[in-house]
Order: structure tokens, then C-alpha cells, then sequence
């Protein structure tokens, strides 16, 4: 089975999330299942700058909004195996950042991923595929030409599209003039095309215009659907699906977050030898200058500083957690005045509260290396990879049960030797004060902990289990639309 997959971030070249890691290795797991994949990403500067790349094809271009723009194909072979095509057009994406720069957004993304779009429809028609594999609102214009521009449907007749919702909160939003870019029929400006309230909305072109819809959890897909909280104002465009939108659980990408390998953290440890944990927390806390205090968890945390990881909620909740006896090291940025929130708090509890403003990839390894407890308050929590990471590294989630976080995590039952985390249910500082409190409990039984981390070790969510479910979806999508 030929697979092209359209997306905006692969790791480790061009990452902002989860998406990133997502397409640096579904690919690869695909592969190893036996298709055929290709991933089409655009040609940044940072992916450019980092690997080699010889040209397939120059002088292509695709109409956006009445005018030419000129584009060319580069193709890089990394060591996983799996082709990369590369949309060049230095104008869009011969920039610094992946999204803007400064932590603000360029303000011309509306054009310049509908473009990226368009030009990587022509490059999946190239390769003939069975499937098209589009993401998230970046890739959303893909499927709708796919199908809208007739010169793209009637080459694409054979194939099956499908498109994957990463976040629903991030929709690609324009006017009705920026509907002009996608250089398709008038008609499609509509409540059953991409017309929403008015305006454009590309997630929903694409889940209208795409074969089937998946998203990255069961439990994120059973939300969004029932919960219009969630759903952002397109669960009915959804429940449309029917039995063509299904939600797979994401994986974790065990090539690189692994501590029986892992080259960034203090000491390699493993199930079968664990005392290179311990370790790893005296390296972490020494780097936090946070004094080592037998007895007591260290609590890391690792995210985005929004509401949506919930960092409004520990926000209202700090006073109360740091009186509980653990150790705090939140590994954030995002949110301005959050920001300077926990650059006071830090001060406020300083000894038991580190707080870095900044995204390192070699500090979210030490993070997870060194925690003895792994916190995800989420709002919402589509997926979720660091809370499978976290498992991974014997560090035990303290999560709300939301999306993939209630698919991956389970309270831990200290009288019957279950479970892995730590679950609340209700987004209240309460809740969140309770999980932090049992799991401190669980902390001071030594041998409860033991197995606690036996249980998180043993969790396997690699993504050649995902490869599969996606595979046999995929197969099954295809026989359907042959019988129709």
C-alpha cells in the first residue's frame, strides 16, 4: 500500500508538538508494517539547513488566488527509510520558525499553508498512492482540492483520503476573501463545503471533503462528538462521519524516548535495572538547584504554558500543592503572564519550586528521567505523548481523564497491585490537590512503588501497534469504497 503523507511538522527537523513526533514516526511504522510510505512536508529552512536533498522535480507551480506561484520538489532519504518530499518555495518558507518567529505567528499562514497544500496534492499525484494521509489544518486545504479542483479529482479518482485531527482547537479560519486562495468553485463557499458562521473554516472543508476522518485517541473522538465544549462547533459536521471517523491512539516513538539508550540523561536505566533513576533525579535536581530530600517526590512537569495543559489550574491550586511535601520542576513556556506567574511563585517557594521558561529537548529527557511523578492537569488532551513517555521512564503520571490521557493511564490501585498513574476527573484544584496527595501516599510504600513502577515500565504503547490499527483501517476503507 502506497501512502502519502501531508503534513507541516516532522521531528526532528521542524517541531512546535506533538504533530512533529507523530510524522517523525508513524512513517517509519508503517514501513515496518509493510507499506509504502512518503511524507510530504514544506521545505523550511531549519529541515534545508539540517539534511541532504537532491531535486525531483522544477518549475511546478499551483494557482492561489488567480496568480501562479512557482515551487519545486527536493527529496531526502533519512536513515529511518522513509522518502521525504520537500515543497521549496523560499518565499514561504525560507524563514526562521516553523509557524513565526519572536512568538508571534506570521501573519500571511492562511497563504502559506493553503499553498502548501495545493503544491503537495500535485506532489502525492506524482507518486500515484493508494492513500492520501493529510494533517491537522496545516495539510485541510489538501483534501479539499483533492476533490474540488477537477484536474486534481480526476487523478486522484482511485484514491482513498484520509484526514487526521490532531487538535480541534486549531481550525483555519479565514474570510470569504481568503476563500478566493483555494481557487475552486464559488460553490464550495457553503454550509456543505468549508462556510462556517460566515467564514472559511478549513478543518471543516477537509472533514467534509475526506473519505474518513480520524483522530488521535478514542476517547478525544467519543469528546468531540458529544461534548460541543469540545468540539469547537463541528461535532455535527463530525457525527456526519458516522462510522468514518474513528479515533486511533497515537504512540510513543521508543527510538528515541527509551532510558535503557537515551544519550542525554545522567544514567541509562531499565526495568530489569533501575538504579540509574535515582541518579538521573540527583542530575536533575543539582541542574534545578533543588536540594535532594530523601523521601520525597520530585514532581516534573513538561508542556506548553496554556490553559488547555492546564496550567490555569495549578495556577489556583500552587498554594495548596506546595504545602504538600514534594518538589515542583515545571519545564514550560507560552503564556506571557503565566509566565511571570511562576517566575514569582519560583521565588515565592524557592527550594521546592524550579521553573524554567524554555523548551529544550535534552532538558524534557532529564525531566522525564529524574521525575519520580509526571503531571498533566489537561484541560482537554487529544492524545498525549508525554504522559506514554513519562510510563516509559518509570515515572508516574498524575493526570486529568481526558482524551488520550484516560486511554493511556490508570488509577493505581495500591491493594491489588493495579494500575499506573494517578486519574482526577473534574478540572477543580481539588481533585488535582487529591491525585498529588495519593500519589505522595503511594511514594512512602516503598514496596506500592516498586510496583507502581514495574506497572509503568510494562506499558507498551509503540506505534507499531498504531501502524496496524491505521493499516487495517486503511485496507478496510478501501475495499468499502471499491464495493461502492
Amino acid at each position: 500500500m502506497k501512502i502519502a503523507i501531508i503534513a507541516a511538522e516532522i521531528a526532528p527537523w521542524a517541531k512546535v508538538g506533538g504533530l512533529a513526533d507523530v510524522i517523525g514516526a508513524l512513517p517509519a511504522a508503517f514501513r515496518a508494517n509493510g507499506a509504502e510510505p512518503v511524507v510530504i512536508v514544506p521545505g523550511y529552512k531549519a529541515i534545508l539547513d539540517a539534511i541532504q536533498a537532491t531535486p525531483v522535480t522544477q518549475g511546478l507551480s499551483v494557482t492561489i488566488a488567480g496568480a501562479p506561484e512557482q515551487f519545486s520538489i527536493l527529496q531526502a532519504s533519512p536513515a529511518c527509510g522513509v522518502p521525504i518530499e520537500l515543497i521549496v518555495h523560499d518565499g514561504y518558507f525560507g524563514r526562521e520558525g516553523i509557524y513565526g518567529a519572536d512568538r508571534h505567528d506570521y501573519p500571511d499562514n492562511l497563504r502559506r499553508f493553503i499553498f502548501f497544500s495545493r503544491a503537495a496534492a500535485h506532489a502525492a499525484a506524482l507518486l500515484k498512492p493508494d492513500v492520501v494521509h493529510a494533517h491537522d489544518w496545516h495539510a485541510a486545504a489538501a483534501p479539499i482540492v483533492m476533490r474540488a479542483d477537477p484536474a486534481l479529482a480526476a487523478q486522484f479518482k482511485q484514491t482513498l483520503t484520509v484526514f487526521t485531527i490532531h487538535n480541534l482547537a486549531f481550525q483555519g479560519l479565514g474570510t470569504r476573501l481568503d476563500f478566493d486562495l483555494l481557487g475552486i468553485a464559488p460553490s464550495y463557499f457553503s454550509i456543505d463545503g468549508v462556510e462556517f458562521h460566515g467564514q472559511m473554516n478549513l478543518l471543516k472543508g477537509a472533514i467534509r471533503s475526506a473519505d474518513a476522518v480520524t483522530t488521535v485517541s478514542p476517547t478525544y473522538a467519543h469528546e468531540v462528538t458529544s461534548n460541543p465544549e469540545l468540539g469547537f462547533g463541528l461535532e455535527g459536521v463530525l457525527n456526519e462521519k458516522d462510522g468514518r471517523f474513528v479515533g486511533i491512539l497515537n504512540g510513543a516513538d521508543y527510538r528515541e524516548w527509551d532510558p535503557a539508550h537515551d544519550e542525554l540523561i545522567a544514567a541509562k536505566y531499565s526495568p530489569a535495572n533501575p538504579k540509574g533513576k535515582l541518579a538521573c533525579k540527583r542530575a536533575l535536581l543539582d541542574a534545578a538547584r533543588l536540594q535532594y530530600r530523601a523521601g520525597v517526590p520530585l514532581v516534573g512537569m513538561v508542556a506548553r504554558m496554556t490553559s488547555q495543559k492546564g496550567f490555569d489550574l495549578l495556577h489556583d491550586a500552587l498554594d495548596e500543592v506546595m504545602e504538600l511535601e514534594l518538589q515542583l520542576l515545571v519545564l514550560a513556556s507560552g503564556d506571557p503572564l503565566m509566565e511571570k506567574f511562576f517566575r514569582a511563585a519560583e521565588e515565592k517557594y524557592r527550594g521546592q519550586l524550579r521553573a524554567v521558561l524554555e523548551f529544550n529537548n535534552a532538558s524534557a529527557h532529564r525531566v522525564q528521567a529524574g521525575s519520580d511523578a509526571f503531571l498533566m492537569p489537561s484541560r482537554f488532551e487529544p492524545c498525549g505523548l508525554t504522559q506514554m513517555y513519562a510510563l516509559r521512564y518509570g515515572s508516574a503520571p498524575v493526570v486529568r481523564a481526558t482524551g488520550g490521557l484516560r486511554d493511556t493511564v490508570d488509577e493505581f490501585n495500591p491493594a491489588l497491585g493495579t494500575g499506573n498513574g494517578f486519574v482526577f476527573d473534574r478540572y477543580a484544584t481539588a481533585e488535582l490537590v487529591a491525585a498529588l496527595e495519593r500519589m505522595i501516599e503511594v511514594y512512602r510504600d516503598r514496596t506500592a512503588w516498586r510496583k507502581l513502577m514495574a506497572n509503568a515500565f510494562a506499558a507498551d504503547f509503540s506505534w507499531k501497534r498504531a501502524a496496524k490499527s491505521y493499516l487495517e483501517w486503511f485496507e478496510k476503507l478501501r475495499g468499502e469504497r471499491t464495493i461502492s
